[in-house]
Formats: C-alpha cells, sequence, structure tokens
C-alpha cells in the first residue's frame, strides 16, 4: 500500500469571505465577491485577457493551467514577486512563479512575519475575479477524490500532464487521468538565482502560512508517484493555480475534454471467434472492455438493426449470457461489479466517451471500462438505447428474475432485479 501525504487539517471546505488582519497592521485580504465565469471550459481573465482551460473534479472547477498574471501596477504585492524560470517564453508555457505572499496579494514584509491570520478559504490573492487561491482542505480534497478514483494509481501520476515531465523509470508514466494537467514547472528558489529545473520538479502555494517564514504548498516530483504536502518558504516562486465551487460558477457550454483521448488505458486483445474484443485490469480484475457480440440463441441487435451490434455489441437473454463467454472466463458477480462501481464512485468514470444521450455529461472513461449505453430488450420492446447500459451478472437467479449491473448517467452504478427473459449486455471477465 502507497504511503499517501494528506495535510494534518481539517477536510471539511469553509465557505463564504474572509477578512484577515494582523494586531500591528489592519491589512484586509481580498475575499471572492462575485461568481466565476466559465464560457466553452475557458476561464477568461479580464485583467490581462489571458485564457486558460478548466477541469471539473469533485464539484470544483480547477484552472488546468498555471497562472500567468504579471500586472505589478494594478497589484503592487506582485512587484519584484513573481518571475519567469530563464525567459519569458517558460511563462507562456509553464505560467508566473510567485512568493507566497505575491500569491496572496499580501504585502512582502509578511515573507518574514506571522500574522495574515488567514483561514485559507475563499482568498483570491493574484487569481482573476470570481476565482480562489486553493486552501489546504481543497488540496486535501482533491486528492483524497483521486485517490479513491485511480485504480491504486497515485495520486502524482493521476495529476501530471502527460508530456511535460522527464521519464523516470521509479514510476509509471504520467497519465493526466482527470484533466488537472500538472505542469512540471520547476521553482525558483529564495537566493534569487536558483531555479529547479523545469521536467523534474512543480510546486503549488496554498492559502495558509505556517509559521513567521514559511507557508502550506504542495509539490510533485518526476521520481515520485504522489501528490505531497510541505512547508516552504514564504519567498521562493511557487505556481498558482485557482479553484472556484461549481455552486459559485457560471458555466455555459462544455468544458475540454480533450485529454481524456490521451489516457494511456494499455489494453490487451481477447479473440472470440474471429472477433477482437479489448481487455483491461481494473482493481486486479481483467475485464473486457467491450460487449459481447456473438450471435447465439437468445440474443439480438437493438431494434434488430445490424449497425446497433457493431457499436454496441448484441443483447442476452440471462441463459443465452452464461453460455457466451470463453474458455476461461465467466460472468462477472455482484461483488465483482461493486467492486467496480466503488473503484470509480462515479458513473461518469465508467462511461464511454462517445454513444450517450445528449442529456447526459461527456463520459471520461477513466478506467478503460468503455460502457456503451446499449441499453435492453424486454416483453415489450428495446428500451434506454444510449441512455443506459445493462450487464448481466453471475448470481444465482431468484425465481425468474437474476440480477443485472445498470450504468446511467444520472446515478451511482447498481445492481437491479431483472427478468430472466430480459436482453442485456455482456461483459465477461478472466476466471481465478
Amino acid at each position: 500500500m502507497k504511503l499517501k501525504n494528506y495535510f494534518l487539517l481539517a477536510a471539511s471546505v469553509a465557505v463564504g469571505g474572509l477578512v484577515g488582519c494582523s494586531p500591528a497592521d489592519e491589512h484586509v485580504l481580498k475575499s471572492v465577491e462575485r461568481p466565476a465565469e466559465i464560457k466553452d471550459g475557458k476561464l477568461i481573465d479580464s485583467r490581462d485577457g489571458n485564457e486558460y482551460s478548466v477541469t471539473l473534479i469533485d464539484g470544483l472547477y480547477w484552472m488546468a493551467e498555471n497562472l500567468r498574471y504579471a500586472d505589478s501596477t494594478s497589484m503592487k504585492n506582485l512587484k519584484g514577486n513573481s518571475w519567469c524560470h530563464e525567459d519569458d517564453k517558460k511563462c507562456t508555457k509553464y505560467g508566473r512563479l510567485y512568493s507566497w505572499t505575491a500569491a496572496m496579494d499580501l504585502d512582502k514584509k509578511f515573507l518574514s512575519t506571522y500574522g495574515a491570520r488567514t483561514s485559507g478559504s475563499n482568498i483570491q490573492g493574484v487569481c482573476p475575479a470570481g476565482w480562489h487561491l486553493p486552501s489546504p482542505s481543497e488540496w486535501q480534497n482533491l486528492m483524497q477524490y483521486v485517490d479513491l478514483n485511480n485504480n491504486g494509481e497515485g495520486s502524482g501520476t493521476s495529476l501530471k500532464s502527460i508530456k511535460t515531465w522527464d521519464e523516470s523509470d521509479k514510476v509509471p508514466a504520467p497519465t493526466n487521468r482527470f484533466g488537472f494537467n500538472a505542469l512540471a514547472s520547476g521553482r525558483r528558489n529564495n537566493d534569487g538565482e536558483t531555479f529547479l529545473s523545469t521536467g523534474q520538479i512543480a510546486f503549488f502555494w496554498a492559502a495558509k502560512e505556517k509559521d513567521a517564514g514559511t507557508a502550506y504548498g504542495l509539490q510533485l516530483r518526476n521520481d515520485v508517484e504522489l501528490l505531497q504536502e510541505g512547508n516552504f518558504y514564504k519567498d521562493h516562486g511557487l505556481s498558482v493555480r485557482c479553484v472556484v465551487s461549481s455552486y459559485n460558477a457560471r458555466v455555459t457550454g462544455a468544458l475540454d475534454s480533450s485529454f481524456i483521448d490521451e489516457i494511456p488505458h494499455n489494453y490487451g486483445t481477447l479473440k472470440i471467434d474471429g472477433q477482437s474484443y479489448r481487455t483491461i485490469e481494473i482493481k486486479g480484475v481483467t475485464w473486457m472492455a467491450d460487449n459481447m457480440n456473438l450471435d447465439v440463441k437468445g440474443s439480438h441487435c437493438y431494434n434488430d438493426d445490424k449497425e446497433n451490434c457493431k457499436k454496441f455489441g448484441r443483447l442476452y437473454t440471462y441463459e443465452a449470457a452464461k453460455s457466451v463467454c470463453p474458455d476461461g472466463w465467466t460472468l462477472p458477480s455482484s461483488s465483482v461489479f461493486t467492486s467496480l462501481a466503488g473503484t470509480a464512485l462515479s458513473n461518469v468514470h465508467l462511461r464511454s466517451t462517445t454513444g450517450w444521450s445528449d442529456k447526459a455529461s461527456k463520459g471520461l472513461n477513466s478506467w478503460g471500462f468503455d460502457a456503451k449505453a446499449a441499453g435492453g430488450r424486454e416483453s415489450s420492446g428495446y428500451f434506454d438505447l444510449k441512455t443506459s447500459a445493462y450487464f448481466w451478472l453471475s448470481d444465482a437467479p431468484d425465481g425468474d428474475n437474476a440480477l443485472a449491473a445498470w450504468i446511467n448517467y444520472y446515478s451511482i452504478p447498481s445492481a437491479v432485479l431483472r427478468s430472466t427473459s430480459d436482453e442485456f449486455s455482456v461483459r465477461c471477465i478472466k476466471a481465478e
């Protein structure tokens, strides 16, 4: 079991504005006062026109790029406290590096003074209007969500961008499984001369100080699988990611989901009667990643249309389903499906990226299960094409009824009792 590094702080996320001050200086921290605007998956910073991609993770919208804001005439606390790594071109790709006081929009005296008295919640800092610097709790919640939804993969592996990290034989290659796109942006040390290399390391600020000289932050390394917390000198230059709750965002259009196509799934191949089926290992179980399409008695194409069999596979009665898995493979039990659903937590991680109704949010296919909305067939006809996926389970039937796994776009995956004469999709698993 991998050791996970979490903040030793409460996991709850505070809501509302914040005003903080020290006894000696009535310095006011700016809190977020209006909703964030997200259009077609982009945040446009009204201050300088910079555009940033956005991703949604566990109810929070995160910038999927590092902040590049640099106007020290409008924000005096930026002056002398934000940098590009080596040259301005690096800022275009990797974003700027900020001292903690610049990230928080605090006077530079707080580089060596404790007393900003931040609760770490809803502080706008250097972020665009409507957005705020993530609190330690929000970073922790991100790590916990990723750890629960990444099939045992290290949180850092799941969050790193595909292309900016140097290879290391110590860890798996990055997957960017949630679209966070963490860039290997390096760090500026407080000696004013040393930059830690791009390609190997990245650091992000959190909105809370630790003591007079340090504040909370996060780090990623090319040779470590985890996103790790730490305390860093306030005058180091770290990257900034801004965040907003889905409750405080006005969103129009769809988010950019191009990252989904880059997730490496490492599919295997299974040949059955001249047809090829992809296979994928999820939580120690090898699944077929395509619906069975073997023509046997007790099976049909949706609406008796062969094109639907090509897209979605065939639909089988319970008795037919028990006979179509090849040697060494079997129908999954309800406990195996429950484990799969528990790994994914949300239907969006199991659903395919195409073939679902426009009513549905885009499936992420995070683990390569690629659930197709093949619908089903009952005595009154066909139903639920493009809105639901049903898969027969191996549990012993209860009279004329048997269990089927049900994945839709509006609730958590579950097992339902259906008539054995109904027809649903089949996914086989490799027998132990």
